[in-house]
């Protein structure tokens, strides 16, 4: 990888557990990047005008086209890294096993496990508020504290979250963590051996928000900080096999 390579440009919700992915991808894999963090909503417009849609992360390099998905930034982060920080195999059995665990977990584990934690945190107004203002522009943060009630009625009604889409998410969770505990019951290092991979990375982040591991790339609430039921939700995730497993990812392979 050139030295003088020019960094991309990353914008960010910065404890958005897909940016995580994103964040995690680019660190491993050595691509220079600067993060632009935004709050919810306000994130918006710059991804729009990086050349994204109104979701993040969103990733612009010079003289390519802008990368608007975290699976594709993995893609494209795979095709530039160096031989030794590859996160496909490149064995096209393996390869295709890697691709079908990290759809799984983008499109199962990250939505559910993202409505979850909304669900017991948008209740609290000082920590929700906290935690979008964190890395994010002062006016922006100083604007969502002003408009946090107006804000939080969107995020409910616009990703359903109440007590029974709640429940539907625990299920799906559940489903997806037991799935990775049979994979992993032979004794496994990894999800697919003895190799650390793309699948390794998107579960360990898209899990992030069940199991709060404290190396995540930005800071979190500890479990004093954050609702009674939110922690003790947290502390049963950490006790399975795939939570320990997801906490030994971030401790042994994030940094």
């Amino acid at each position: 990888m050139s030295p003088h390579r020019e960094p991309a440009r990353l914008v960010t919700i910065a404890f958005s557990h897909y940016c995580e992915k994103a964040r995690w991808a680019l660190d491993r894999t050595g691509y220079p990047y600067r993060e632009e963090v935004h709050v919810p909503m306000f994130h918006w417009l710059p991804a729009l005008r990086a050349g994204g849609g109104r979701t993040v992360p969103v990733l612009a390099v010079d003289g390519r086209p802008t990368l608007a998905d975290s699976t594709d930034i993995l893609h494209f982060l795979d095709r530039e890294a160096p031989a030794d920080r590859r996160l496909f195999p490149a064995d096209a059995e393996a390869r295709a096993e890697v691709e079908r665990l990290e759809d799984l977990f983008d499109r199962r584990l990250g939505p559910h496990g993202r409505r979850l934690l909304y669900y017991h945190l948008l209740p609290d107004r000082d920590l929700t508020v906290r935690l979008f203002q964190s890395g994010s522009p002062g006016w922006e943060g100083r604007a969502a504290s002003r408009l946090f009630p107006a804000m939080r009625a969107m995020m409910r009604r616009g990703m359903r979250i109440d007590t029974r889409g709640a429940e539907r998410s625990k299920k799906h969770v559940d489903e997806v963590f037991a799935q990775v505990a049979e994979r992993l019951a032979d004794g496994r290092r990894y999800l697919l051996g003895d190799t650390f991979t793309a699948a390794d990375l998107a579960f360990a982040a898209l899990s992030a928000p069940c199991v709060v591991p404290p190396e995540y790339g930005v800071p979190l609430p500890t479990l004093d900080e954050i609702p009674p039921a939110a922690a003790d939700l947290v502390r049963a995730y950490r006790a399975t096999p795939a939570g320990r497993f997801a906490l030994r990812l971030y401790a042994e392979d994030r940094r």
